[in-house]
């Protein structure tokens, strides 16, 4: 992130607290917090947020497009 502090990076990390989640780990750009959204393991496929997501790169869109609509809510911006 010192390289290009504007860019955001994200990693899965395990959850040892409850069997069947893990961690989608992120931070949003150099100068924010470090954040961590659960994700819940369910038959053939990944919950984020309530919305189901068969694979792991359908997951990493998912979350992407979750967090841009978060930050657009943030700046009272509307996507129309």
């Amino acid at each position: 992130m010192e390289a290009n502090p504007k860019r955001s990076m994200y990693a899965f990390c395990i959850n040892r607290e409850y069997p069947g989640y893990f961690f989608l780990c992120f931070k949003a750009g150099q100068n924010t917090k470090h954040m961590a959204w659960p994700v819940k393991v369910i038959p053939n496929a990944f919950e984020l947020m309530k919305n189901p997501y068969p694979d792991m790169k359908a997951l990493k869109n998912g979350f992407k497009t979750l967090w841009q609509n978060e930050m657009q809510k943030q700046n009272g911006k509307r996507r129309y």
